[in-house]
């Protein structure tokens, strides 16, 4: 375009417009920024000569301000690449450029028709020559496709882009056993095992949802004679008066065992405990007042300990009508005389697990009907594969008080182990190859899924009995029975036997690999 024609838009270099362009520029500077068009829109006659002239005059006026210099710039008139640091970056190259050819030699007199490094002069494979070499003229071929095709408008339209042209000569193709490379990992953490290096987790809680689903829960409390209590769902009355609590159980129940858990500074639950936090040290005394902020006491392992000690002492002399068992650390105390050989002393970390010890101990003292008293799905989970032990010894239903308020329900194990059929005898490695509280969940599945996958393959029943018994043994059948588990629980529609091979068929379908 001719330079009379090109107005600047700017005190820079190179930003000159053309004239319509210019006049739109300064016509949106008016209504805009100087709102000029205030008053002038009741008048249609006036509005249409102020549109067309006044853009002009806005032009004409910075003119005479440029010429006469009355209205300074602030803008820099240099262009960027001007700056001593550009031209010396450019320089620079230069001579690099300049030196490699005079030491490689002159690139424009290589007569050769391999694809070559300019500085180093590493050969490219001759795909990639050759690829660049017919570029343009399988791009002639699609244009003249393209041409063609719209003749045909059913075919292709004007609008429709001709597609696959990009050359892609910097990607390296290796030859690769992706068979071989799929068994193994290629990260330094397990992706579907590990969150980071630290423990995938699942709701517990759904396995719970799940197995009350199976059975009929009463609506009011049923009758037993003996109630177990984990410490963890008794650690709420320690707020108020504990003792008339536990007055108020021993009038109500022949037997009453509050079991606590054992905190010890290299348990396996140590990073599960980490998440909730850590709380203030605080000494627990008769005397002292109660912490305002509860929770936070709680999160700290060694006010828990001190606190269920000094609670065991209080409660082993108070007068119940009843007997009243309650653990101390590994230890068990008592407000009557009775023999504790079966329930103390105690290797057991948890509560969860130490309380079946009780509940063993009553049911050969003669209780037909316990109540445990837990709000944890481990403790439902155990209950259902110690059950059948304990009816072997007399007792005749397990009922387990689970959650708080309002919100509190009365599972019969009793009912849920003949439901469950088979299950029962292989829920406890179920819930632990799923995920717990030391053993992480599988990526993206929890328990609904474990169980729906349960459910349609049932070779796995089997193999679940089998290694929830102690010792567990493992043989290769086993090992491809829980392969095959763990695939359908991926992916239902898959063929694959193993792991691997189900990795390399969602790899090679672009989907999440296992």
């Amino acid at each position: 375009m001719c330079s009379i024609f090109l107005y600047k838009a700017s005190k820079l270099d190179m930003t000159r417009c053309g004239g319509g362009q210019d006049y739109y520029r300064n016509y949106r500077r008016i209504v805009h920024f100087w709102k000029q068009a205030i008053g002038v829109t009741e008048d249609p006659s006036a509005l249409r000569r102020w549109m067309i002239a006044g853009p002009e005059v806005s032009h004409l006026v910075a003119q005479y301000e440029a010429a006469c210099g009355t209205k300074e710039g602030t803008e820099h008139t240099s262009h960027h690449e001007e700056t001593e640091r550009a031209q010396r970056v450019f320089f620079e190259n230069v001579e690099k450029l300049s030196q490699a050819m005079k030491d490689m030699g002159n690139p424009f007199q290589e007569e050769s028709r391999d694809l070559l490094s300019l500085d180093t002069k590493d050969i490219a494979h001759h795909t990639a020559a050759e690829l660049i070499g017919t570029h343009l003229e399988k791009c002639k071929v699609r244009f003249q496709e393209f041409m063609k095709g719209l003749e045909g408008e059913e075919e292709s339209t004007f609008y429709e882009p001709i597609k696959k042209n990009r050359v892609d000569f910097f990607r390296q193709s290796r030859e690769c056993d992706l068979k071989e490379f799929f068994r193994h990992e290629n990260q330094s953490h397990p992706a579907a095992l590990s969150d980071g290096g630290k423990l995938h987790t699942c709701q517990k809680s759904h396995l719970t949802t799940i197995l009350e689903s199976q059975v009929t829960t009463p609506e009011a409390e049923p009758d037993a004679d003996t109630i177990i209590i984990d410490g963890a769902a008794f650690e709420e009355y320690a707020m108020l008066d504990v003792l008339p609590t536990i007055q108020a159980y021993s009038t109500k129940y022949k037997r009453t065992d509050i079991v606590f858990d054992v905190y010890r500074p290299s348990s396996l639950k140590a990073e599960t405990r980490s998440k909730r936090g850590r709380g203030v040290r605080r000494r627990v005394t008769g005397k002292g007042k109660i912490p305002s902020n509860w929770r936070n006491f709680l999160r700290e392992n060694d006010n828990k300990a001190e606190l269920f000690n000094f609670l065991a002492d209080k409660i082993a002399r108070v007068a119940t009508p009843n007997v009243v068992i309650v653990t101390k650390e590994e230890d068990a105390v008592s407000n009557r005389t009775i023999n504790l050989a079966g329930v103390a002393p105690c290797s057991h970390e948890e509560a969860d697990t130490r309380i079946f010890l009780h509940a063993r101990h009553a049911t050969e003292a003669g209780s037909k009907v316990i109540m445990v008293k837990a709000s944890d799905t481990d403790v439902v989970v155990i209950a259902v594969s110690v059950l059948q032990a304990l009816q072997e010894l007399g007792l005749q239903q397990l009922w387990v008080a689970f959650g708080q308020g309002q919100h509190l329900r009365w599972v019969p194990v009793h009912d849920l182990c003949c439901t469950l059929a088979e299950k029962s005898k292989g829920m406890l490695f179920f819930h632990a190859f799923t995920g717990c509280d030391v053993i992480s969940a599988f990526r993206g599945k929890g328990k609904k899924s474990a169980w729906q996958t349960w459910d349609v393959c049932d070779e796995a029943s089997g193999v679940f009995s089998k290694l929830s018994q102690y010792p567990p043994v493992v043989d290769d059948e086993d090992l491809k029975t829980l392969e095959k588990f763990v695939v359908m629980m991926y992916d239902r529609s898959s063929t694959a036997e193993g792991v691997d091979d189900a990795r390399l068929d969602m790899f090679c379908s672009e989907a999440e690999a296992v």
